[in-house]
């Protein structure tokens, strides 16, 4: 007796025979039409002639039964305990056709996605990537220069330097001011003067100086608008953003010459730079896969890299991945760039991610970090499955096992659950009122219920190591905590340890009920990425505001209505031990050491309103001694402003300016204070809100600060010198470019920079020296950037 083709399978085959032969042709949709309306006849027919499928049929239906059949597909659609699950290990692709054929089969929506025709689904957030250091301006190995006594960037980990916009190196100052860099001789004061202005197309987001070298960087934005026959077709397919990366020569600082141009593929995300390399992070989002550019392209001199294995300089990385369908890839990049030998190769690795990742740099390994992933979608689809499905005809039943049971190729995850949940809702509108909402209730219970079940495996954060050794990029292994990273000064690598502070949060999920019970903790891990030891519940009801490593200790910040400061010991990393706390009014953003037994804090005051609400007030400057580590208290406070004061310093530790031996804290403000500010003339600005503002400046505040003291030195405003007014206001048209945005000082001289000028003063008087007009200019010709001198 001939033994029958199973009919889904058959369904399955005909339906991919008639996709490939048809790929390219204006028939795709009528084909497959007509093939699922005659195979859907076939399958009925089938249904009634076959015992096994008449038998399914004819069954009890019981809940969420599985039809146990020799013919039966197993499902393909991954349960959310699953996907949670699947979170956590990292695979690699054999190589690209592997990598294809995952991408095809995970398509999130059908004509979109891997053929790049709609992207998928939701924008993403991108965070910040995450380095570590003690102190302010110590390594300055390789520079010549003229004074030994000047300010570096505002780092975090000693050996691993940080982008910012202005550096310099005792002699110049190298400033970005909108999409211009300014090169300035910077010594003496009163000679200082602008040597060359480099204007770019794009706009450039931070730089690096090493030796006689100059790296800048930038979001490419001006790659689509200058398309012409010498850009290869495959570089605007994707319509993808691009970063730009340009290596100067500056030894002569009156004729810089461009070394090195390089274009990724991808958004930037952050970069490092550790012994002579720069390691870059770009995000493609919603990846989307073409066989002329399997993985995000790079552009060196203009020409793309191949990805041909054979050839010994190309853009050939391998490429790591989770095996589970998520609503959208990101394709992060890590690229090694160089940044002496021009001609040295680059190398890079590739990971597709879920969304909302954070990276963190020692001088040794990468860390990527991020927090699993709850597709809501797949949760409500599934709950609502549990409770209909015994619901359902017999015919919808079917329908919904054969759905389940279809390849990836046919029905991505997503379509999967689309169609299904179409099912669902399809007899939830056929059903009376009252019976519409017991359903909906009991939907509802059985979510939150399902939420808590999964609220430990959710709220979890994996970090990925990722051995960095000059243009060798090794991915080593991973590991897990509960909790979600607050940003950079969160994540610490000690002695082969690593060591992070999470928040547990389950409030930010619509299934989490009621439930708002935040706590902090800390935890260790060893080299191998496994769990060494911990302290939890920190703060119940709280969440971290701040936190920093500092040798064997951890300092967090959290807040609710008070400002508790906790001390941990790290010394033995199979006991993190709270040593001590502090609760004060108001919290700290940001928090940096003094020395070894003093922190200084940047946050903002608080108060308690006439409605028991807690308001923030102005910006507020504290010393916390703690010398005693059981008993930490705030030695010195200042306050500056009131309600609705600002600094940038607050999210951008660049931004903030420590010497100890100098006495020096700068950081740029934006300071409110109580009054009315008369209403400005007409002629000044023609449709402005009533004169409500309180009284404003805007610059840079100069503190005096001392181990147990802080005192205000002064302020320094970068007002257009054309006005006489000694402050900005929220109207007028510099008000974007006079805002301060970094300070440095060389000898005893302190440069502050906004957009329009770089401003210079005497340290001891706060008198200014000098003040050099950043004036703007765009390249001509058509070209990116023109150097002019």
């Amino acid at each position: 007796m001939a033994v029958r083709e199973p009919p889904l399978k058959k369904y399955n085959q005909m339906l991919k025979k008639l996709y490939t032969q048809s790929k390219g042709s204006i028939i795709i949709p009528s084909l497959i039409i007509g093939g699922v309306i005659l195979l859907g006849f076939y399958l009925l027919a089938q249904s009634v002639q076959s015992p096994e499928n008449s038998a399914i049929l004819q069954a009890p239906r019981v809940k969420d039964k599985k039809i146990k059949s020799q013919h039966a597909n197993p499902s393909t659609l991954p349960t959310i305990k699953e996907s949670l699950s699947a979170q956590t290990e990292l695979k690699k692709f054999s190589g690209y056709k592997q990598m294809r054929t995952f991408l095809e089969n995970h398509a999130q929506q059908a004509g979109s996605g891997i053929w790049g025709r709609g992207g998928m689904v939701d924008a993403l957030s991108e965070k910040i990537m995450a380095p570590s250091r003690l102190q302010l301006g110590e390594a300055r190995d390789g520079r010549t220069t003229s004074s030994s006594d000047y300010s570096t960037t505002n780092i975090q980990v000693q050996g691993v330097d940080e982008a910012d916009i202005v550096k310099t190196d005792g002699s110049y100052v190298y400033a970005l001011a909108k999409q211009n860099l300014f090169i300035v001789q910077a010594i003496p004061g009163e000679q200082a003067e602008i040597l060359v202005k480099i204007a770019f197309q794009a706009t450039p987001q931070g730089m690096y100086l090493y030796k006689n070298r100059l790296v800048l960087y930038g979001d490419d934005d001006a790659l689509y608008q200058n398309i012409d026959a010498r850009i290869p077709e495959q570089i605007l397919r994707r319509r993808s953003p691009y970063t730009f990366v340009k290596i100067f020569d500056i030894t002569d600082k009156k004729n810089p010459q461009l070394v090195k141009d390089l274009k990724f593929e991808g958004y930037y995300i952050n970069s490092r730079m550790v012994n002579g390399y720069a390691y870059f992070i770009t995000n493609t989002y919603s990846y989307a896969w073409f066989d002329d550019a399997p993985v995000p392209i790079i552009l060196e001199n203009g020409a793309p890299l191949s990805t041909d294995t054979s050839k010994p300089h190309c853009n050939c990385p391998d490429v790591f991945y989770f095996d589970i369908p998520f609503e959208t890839y990101n394709a992060v990049s890590v690229i090694a760039v160089n940044i002496s030998e021009e001609s040295a190769p680059i190398s890079n690795q590739l990971y597709l991610l879920p969304p909302n990742e954070n990276l963190y740099a020692s001088p040794n390994n990468l860390y990527i970090a991020y927090t699993k992933y709850l597709n809501e979608f797949q949760l409500s689809v599934e709950v609502s499955r549990e409770i209909i499905y015994p619901r359902l005809t017999s015919e919808d039943q079917d329908r919904i096992q054969l759905i389940e049971r279809a390849e990836n190729f046919l029905l991505s995850p997503d379509e999967k659950l689309s169609k299904i949940n179409f099912i669902l809702d399809r007899y939830m509108a056929k059903r009376a009122p009252s019976e519409q909402e017991s359903i909906s209730q009991e939907i509802q219970t059985q979510l939150e219920k399902k939420y808590e079940e999964l609220a430990e495996e959710l709220e979890k954060t994996v970090i990925h190591k990722i051995a960095i050794d000059h243009e060798n990029i090794t991915y080593k292994i991973s590991g897990q905590v509960i909790g979600t990273v607050l940003n950079q000064f969160s994540m610490d690598e000690d002695n082969g340890y690593f060591r992070i502070a999470t928040t547990r949060n389950r409030s930010f999920s619509r299934f989490s009920g009621d439930t708002y019970n935040p706590y902090s903790s800390v935890y260790v891990l060893d080299a191998d990425m496994k769990l060494a030891g911990k302290v939890e519940h920190l703060a119940p009801g709280e969440r971290i505001y701040s936190a920093r490593f500092m040798q064997n200790r951890a300092y967090l910040v959290t807040f609710k209505q008070t400002d508790p400061l906790f001390v941990i010991d790290l010394l033995d990393p199979k006991n993190p031990t709270v040593l001590g706390a502090l609760k004060i009014p108001g919290f700290s953003n940001y928090l940096h050491p003094y020395d070894e037994q003093t922190l200084i804090g940047l946050g903002k005051e608080t108060e308690e309103n006439e409605y028991g609400n807690v308001i923030s007030k102005g910006l507020k400057i504290s010393l916390f001694d703690v010398s005693d580590v059981a008993n930490p208290k705030e030695s010195a406070q200042y306050v500056l402003g009131d309600q609705g004061s600002d600094s940038i310093a607050l999210y951008d530790h660049h931004a903030f300016l420590f010497s100890k031996d100098k006495e020096l804290l700068v950081i740029p403000v934006d300071m409110q204070a109580q009054g009315i500010v008369p209403a400005p003339q007409e002629k000044q600005a023609g449709n402005i809100l009533p004169p409500r503002f309180p009284k404003r400046f805007r610059g840079a505040a100069v503190l005096k600060i001392t181990k147990d003291s802080i005192s205000l030195k002064g302020a320094i405003d970068h007002a257009d010198l054309k006005d006489d007014s000694p402050s900005d206001y929220w109207y007028g048209y510099n008000y974007y470019d006079t805002t301060v945005k970094r300070s440095l000082y060389i000898d005893n001289t302190l440069y502050t920079l906004s957009d329009t000028y770089l401003k210079l003063n005497n340290l001891e008087n706060l008198q200014t020296i000098k003040s050099l007009e950043l004036k703007k200019s765009t390249p001509s010709g058509g070209d990116d950037f023109d150097i002019i001198k």
